[in-house]
């Protein structure tokens, strides 16, 4: 059992009787813990106990916090604890909470911040959502390469308290433009007198602040660094984007990603929104019924199909008993077919120039699966009484449906993400409905050659 459950009795008993011992009796509690506690209790009792925690301690459970109670509290918490809490926490974190709040709670929280804190987090709104320029902190340790290492630890030590990390010194010249990186690490085995200059790296990789914050995960990833620089057109840096804010965008783009391949998103989705129980019922349904409703039109695609072999049927009633089995094995092909391309767009493996290797590689992993699994089928149909003719049929029709269910699969994403369409929007349901129809049509075409329908 969490610490979370442990306490949460004593928690609420101490909010009905004594709510002034709230803050010592959570003094020592962990932030990531007391969020816990805070999902964990009633929804009336939650503000009480968020409201009794000291500034320090409330602004780092205000970074843990997430959907419903989030909410609540940017909504409904106190001004006056909201902003000293705020200005204890990464200018970019506070930038990600204010945007979720109405322009009226926005600016009232901002007056009750520290000028200094305001500002920053005024200056980082006017950048786009989901760009370097939103996710960077300007909060990062810089130097001169003229300095030595003796000079640079001393500074160190007399830093801004709030900068998030000082793992990665940056150094700048008189100009202000960045010249090099060095790890702390490094400096610590450097001789006291040697000079920044001699030790920097030079190469290093840097963003701008329209740049997409997918793009500044992937250069975190690929150079595997702690954070990456923000700069302007005359490489002044900005601001860093620390790796836990590239965590947090990878997080968040999958689950955007799953979602949109269970085709139940809509583009104004909110972070502070996107937790099973933090989503309104109302939303849910919204998000949803849109695409059930285009699922449901293109499923009507199938009816005509079935309707047009109609006369197939009628003359080879056994047809309709594997009619389930072909149109899943389809979709369960062209399912694993989209996820496998959209993971290799997402990793930059795969791009629309390399479309004809992705079609040879689907269509050849296709026709083995279908090869495979046809025999299967055909064996199938004779263990369950059927003639060797039908046999054939099923195991023919597989073989078409799987290399057909692949390369559609496959090349559909790539084409939405070249037409700038997101590719996890031809979702797998969307998939599915689509070789549900063309399979069905193969199957009845092969029948009817070799059955002569």
């Amino acid at each position: 059992m969490s610490l979370a459950k442990l306490i949460a009795p004593d928690i609420e008993e101490l909010i009905r009787e004594n709510p002034r011992e709230l803050a010592s009796a959570v003094a020592e509690v962990h932030p990531a813990d007391l969020a816990e506690l805070l999902e964990d209790l009633p929804r009336e009792d939650r503000l009480v106990l968020f409201e009794a925690l000291p500034p320090e301690q409330g602004a780092a459970v205000l970074s843990e916090l997430k959907g419903e109670t989030l909410r609540l509290v940017l909504h409904q918490a106190s001004l006056d604890k909201l902003g000293p809490q705020l200005d204890r926490v990464p200018g970019d974190e506070v930038v990600f909470l204010l945007e979720h709040v109405s322009q009226r709670r926005r600016e009232a929280l901002l007056a009750k911040m520290s000028p200094r804190d305001a500002a920053e987090a005024k200056r980082l709104l006017r950048y786009e959502p989901g760009t370097a320029g939103r996710l960077m902190t300007e909060k990062f340790a810089k130097v001169r390469p003229e300095w030595t290492v003796a000079e640079t630890l001393d500074h160190l030590k007399k830093i801004d308290p709030e900068v998030e990390t000082i793992q990665t010194i940056y150094a700048v010249d008189g100009e202000d433009h960045l010249v090099g990186a060095v790890a702390l690490r490094k400096l610590l085995r450097e001789p006291p007198d040697r000079k920044i200059g001699e030790i920097l790296d030079r190469r290093v990789a840097t963003v701008r602040t329209d740049t997409p914050q997918e793009e500044v995960a992937r250069l975190v990833s690929k150079y595997d660094v702690n954070a990456i620089p923000v700069v302007d057109e005359e490489n002044r840096p900005l601001g860093i984007v620390t790796v836990d804010d590239v965590i947090d965008v990878l997080t968040e783009e999958q689950t955007e990603d799953v979602l949109h391949m269970a085709g139940v998103t809509a583009p104004d989705d909110s972070a502070v929104e996107s937790t099973y129980f933090g989503t309104p019922i109302w939303r849910t349904v919204r998000k949803r019924v849109v695409w059930l409703i285009l699922l449901f039109v293109a499923s009507t695609v199938t009816g005509l199909v079935l309707r047009h072999f109609e006369g197939h049927l009628t003359k080879v009633v056994a047809l309709a008993f594997f009619i389930p089995l072909l149109i899943g094995t389809g979709g369960n092909a062209g399912s694993q077919a989209v996820a496998t391309v959209i993971r290799g767009l997402a990793l930059d493996e795969i791009r629309f120039k390399s479309i004809g290797k992705v079609f040879v590689r689907e269509a050849g992993s296709g026709l083995l699966l279908g090869a495979l699994l046809g025999v299967f089928g055909f064996l199938f149909a004779l263990l369950m009484g059927f003639s060797a003719p039908t046999g054939l049929a099923v195991g023919l029709s597989i073989l078409g449906i799987c290399a057909w269910a692949n390369v559609v699969g496959a090349l559909v994403p790539i084409v939405a993400q070249r037409l700038g369409i997101d590719p996890t929007v031809m979702s797998a349901p969307m998939i599915t409905t689509l070789v549900d129809a063309t399979g069905l049509f193969i199957y009845f075409f092969v029948a009817g050659q070799v059955l002569g329908l």
